[in-house]
């Protein structure tokens, strides 16, 4: 996925220009080392991610705060599903070169658009595959998403540095090669339609911070 650069700035200044009171909600959240990031911002960075195919469409971002309530129509298996949840965000763990997070998955819905009498509606309406526990879902995929390294129940560990787009881009390695020995993810939450993370101080790590600023 290629973003240009110039577009983004363009897109960000109209947001700016049209959106004054959120910008003051931003300041505010940073005031108490809170990162705001609304959620129009996510919902246009759908709008860059690859279509056609067995890629998902019709997606949408909204805030269920804590959660961050999200949903998608997909094909998976030769049948048409709309999968709708909220995703709790319980743990970032970001360090140079490492950059995983731990989620649950609550309250999902499939419903069945296309193939009522398809293999995956019949296992939907049977209950053999478990709603409650979506991790069970990946036993009926081919292959299992590289990032995905850990699921159980609910849960799943995400490894985004298996993705290349990620592993391979050199701003995402410098932010993590300077900022997280003096900063760490306290805590994720949608609220009002933002995105929110919560910052903790490490003052022990200025010297590796500054160590690789200079490199």
């Amino acid at each position: 996925m290629a973003f240009s650069i110039q577009n983004t700035l363009k897109s960000a200044s109209r947001y700016a220009a049209t959106h004054p009171k959120t910008l003051g909600q931003i300041a505010r959240y940073a005031l108490s080392r809170r990162i705001a990031i609304p959620l129009d911002a996510l919902r246009w960075l759908v709008t860059q991610l690859p279509t056609g195919g067995t890629a998902p469409s019709d997606v949408t971002v909204q805030a269920l705060s804590p959660a961050l309530g999200l949903g998608a129509s997909v094909d998976l298996m030769g049948t048409g599903l709309r999968v709708d949840g909220a995703v709790h965000i319980d743990h970032i763990h970001a360090a140079p070169g490492e950059l995983t997070v731990t989620l649950r998955m609550k309250n999902l819905k499939a419903n069945v658009t296309n193939n009522p009498d398809g293999n995956l509606a019949k296992l939907l309406k049977s209950g053999v595959l478990n709603l409650g526990k979506p991790a069970s879902m990946l036993n009926f995929i081919p292959k299992k998403p590289p990032l995905i390294v850990d699921a159980k129940d609910d849960t799943f560990v995400l490894d985004l540095m298996k993705l290349p787009a990620v592993a391979a881009n050199p701003t995402i390695l410098k932010v993590l090669d300077t900022l997280t020995p003096v900063l760490s993810v306290e805590e994720v939450r949608a609220e009002n339609d933002l995105l929110l993370i919560g910052l903790k101080a490490k003052p022990g790590g200025i010297r590796e911070s500054f160590a690789a600023l200079r490199r």
